[in-house]
């Protein structure tokens, strides 16, 4: 019940009274409500707690155990992970005991994964039964260019001779008690009508899907299956995509009896695959190339085509225009897969903004889609830090916001002013326009969306005082670096520079910050960077790569869950769960500590605990090449490939399962890859077929398997 409700019981004169008596009656009905609503919403939680749909994620064991769900490995850091959907459906689950795609539906339950499961018996070489005939063949086609792609992976079309080795060491996998859980653990995001790039100024109708100019291969959506007896195929997981499939689904589309609408596996209307968007004058709405102007080809060498056509290349990320079309802006709408919530990324930031949240005085949208309005939007970085500037000379001391609205490319190079006690953020997310009224500060939503500054974005303090701006960057991905230059007018310069879920210059320089600013305090939370260079204020860095090394000398450096590719030097550091893949020296070694850490040998450092090579030194003294077999092995270190920083499938077991939580050392410890595989395979036990061996069988986007 409501405080004015509970007011409006009371007779008047008392409530008259009340008023002139100060209001301390009014006060403890309020008092009263607050309790009364938080007593109503327990009441209504009690009621929700009796279905596992609408209960607390705190009551799903509980409800497990009602129905004999088997109580698995916690995942306490897993976004968006739930063990909600396994004690659900353990029934169903139950009535399918042993099928292949109760399997699928369980290893997807379990582990939050795309799964594709195989029974390798049926594709042994054997003699058929005239009762019983396979269909797939005993021989590979060698001039069936489409399906020899698949071989290797779990869609593969040929038939193997029997293997004997032990599957669960990973080799042998063609045998008659064989079942292979293909899982895809890396993630896809959407991307809507993100400007692409050009690859020449000015365009000649070369273009790269990838904002910043690179190869980067696209994925499929990972598409819903109608019901748990369906098996799943490649259109339903987020595997690479391939040029073949989709050049010929287009073809029967041009056909003289296209597919119906159902039959459709790339280019359906309600998810398509991708979406090719071209706006030819800037006075020209963003309009959808129509499917019967896309043709799919291996764009390597860049052919342009003639008339309307497009051309796409969904495996290196191209697109090409013929050279007689307009153009002013060139969009995609597509997928592409990551290894984490890490960088910059459409991913739903809701609840880890950290200090780009809240309440501020001034805010300005920047949209290259929305036409500008006065006051709310405008159509470049460049005018709102202008607009920020004028509103900082007039209101000293307040925080003010830029939300950059789309996935658009800015090719600006910014500087930005922030005085003293003043506060500016920038940061992506949506901002949309209700019909009925205005727009408000709290309608962002922090997901969806992914814009690009292609230059360098630039900052500096102004003024003297005690309380020094701020600058807070939120969702950017900046091709450039982010500098902090040096203070204006003598002053003491920024006090705190906050980037979050950031791409900053990969590859290359990240962040700067340059001499004269004594009390800049630097922290990166869930980024994707180049080399970091501090000055000697604090440096706090979590879950983050660091592509270049870490250059602190004089800081106090505190890392958790990072993975530095490159050298790092610190005057004392803390780090936890890190992955530092260069020399580390540090001067101060009494202070500070290193553990659950890999290191180089060499490294000088504060204490250390549970680190490695350390702890396989230890266990294995007369192994001469302990030390090179624990050397950390990456995926990629190229960005642009989806498992870019990310240690690969044939690195040390003791890096994997290294961190403090059990999980992978480094920037990707939150996915909790072991804990998932760990808890398929506790799972697995009740439900497979007598006899049989099941394995998790992870597959990277490039389409491969660990051997």
């Amino acid at each position: 019940m409501r405080a004015e409700e509970i007011w409006g019981l009371l007779p008047a004169a008392l409530r008259s009274e009340d008023e002139a008596a100060g209001g301390v009656l009014r006060a403890l009905v309020e008092v009263m409500a607050e309790q009364a609503a938080l007593l109503g919403a327990d009441v209504d939680q009690l009621a929700d707690d009796w279905f596992v749909e609408t209960c607390a994620e705190w009551v799903v064991p509980y409800l497990g155990e009602l129905v004999g769900a088997s109580r698995l490995h916690p995942l306490p850091d897993a976004a968006a992970f739930s063990d909600r959907a396994r004690v659900a459906d353990t029934i169903r689950f139950r009535r399918r005991k042993g099928t292949a795609a109760a399997l699928e539906e369980l290893t997807r339950a379990n582990t939050g994964w795309s799964t594709a499961a195989v029974e390798f018996f049926e594709r042994l070489v054997i003699t058929q039964h005239v009762n019983h005939p396979k269909t797939a063949p005993a021989t590979a086609a060698i001039r069936d260019a489409g399906p020899l792609e698949l071989v290797g992976g779990p869609f593969e079309p040929v038939c193997r001779t029997v293997d004997v080795r032990a599957m669960g060491a990973g080799q042998g996998r063609h045998n008659i008690g064989n079942i292979g859980m293909y899982v895809w653990p890396l993630p896809s995001y959407r991307l809507d009508r993100a400007t692409a790039a050009p690859a020449a100024d000015p365009p000649d109708g070369r273009w790269w899907i990838e904002p910043v100019g690179v190869d980067r291969q696209l994925t499929g959506p990972t598409v819903t299956e109608p019901d748990i007896d369906h098996r799943a195929d490649e259109a339903n997981v987020p595997g690479p995509l391939r040029r073949r499939p989709l050049r010929d689904e287009l073809a029967a589309l041009g056909s003289a009896a296209p597919p119906a609408p159902e039959e459709l596996r790339w280019f359906r209307e309600d998810d398509p695959s991708f979406v090719v968007w071209i706006q030819p004058t800037p006075s020209d709405e963003l309009r959808a190339v129509p499917l019967e102007h896309l043709r799919i080809c291996d764009l390597t060498g860049w052919e342009l085509p003639t008339g309307s056509l497009v051309r796409v290349d969904p495996v290196l990320g191209r697109v090409t225009v013929a050279a007689a079309r307009p153009v002013h802006r060139l969009a995609v709408s597509w997928w592409y897969a990551f290894s984490a919530d890490v960088g910059a990324g459409p991913y739903p930031r809701r609840g880890d903004l950290g200090a780009a949240d809240g309440p501020v005085d001034w805010q300005l949208g920047v949209s290259a889609t929305e036409p500008p309005r006065a006051g709310e939007v405008v159509a470049s970085l460049g005018e709102a830090v202008t607009a920020w500037h004028d509103w900082q000379a007039a209101h000293p001391g307040t925080a003010g916001r830029i939300v950059l609205m789309d996935s658009h490319r800015y090719a600006e190079t910014v500087a930005v002013r922030i005085g003293q006690g003043s506060q500016l953020t920038l940061l992506a997310a949506q901002w949309p326009r209700p019909p009925d009224r205005p727009r408000r500060q709290t309608d962002l939503d922090p997901v969806g969306v992914r814009p690009c500054l292609l230059g360098g974005l630039s900052v500096s303090g102004a003024g003297a005082g005690d309380r020094p701006g701020e600058l807070v960057v939120d969702g950017l991905l900046v091709a450039g670096p982010v500098t902090v230059a040096p203070p204006s007018a003598g002053g003491p310069g920024l006090g705190r520079v906050e980037l979050r879920h950031c791409t900053v210059g990969p590859g290359a320089t990240g962040l700067t910050v340059a001499a004269g600013n004594e009390r800049v305090e630097v922290a990166l939370h869930r980024c994707v960077t180049g080399s970091l260079a501090v000055g000697d204020g604090p440096l706090t860095v979590t879950d983050t790569l660091v592509h270049g090394g870490i250059a602190a000398p004089d800081a106090e450096v505190e890392l958790a869950g990072v993975t530095v590719l490159g050298a790092t030097g610190a005057r004392v550091l803390t780090a936890t769960d890190c992955l530092l893949d260069g020399m580390v020296t540090v001067a101060r070694r009494q202070q500070g500590y290193v553990r659950f850490s890999y290191l180089r040998p060499g490294s000088v450092t504060p204490r250390r605990y549970r680190c490695q090579p350390d702890l396989a030194v230890q266990a294995d003294p007369g192994d001469p090449d302990v030390v090179t077999r624990v050397g950390p092995a990456f995926a990629s270190t190229r960005y642009g490939d989806a498992t870019y920083g990310r240690l690969a499938e044939t690195a040390a077991s003791e890096l994997r399962t290294g961190a403090e939580s059990g999980a992978e050392m480094g920037a990707f410890r939150r996915a909790l890859t072991p804990q998932r595989l760990n808890n398929l395979a506790l799972a697995l036990r009740e439900y497979l077929p007598l006899g049989r061996v099941a394995a998790a069988l992870p597959v990277l986007p490039t389409g491969g398997t660990r051997p």
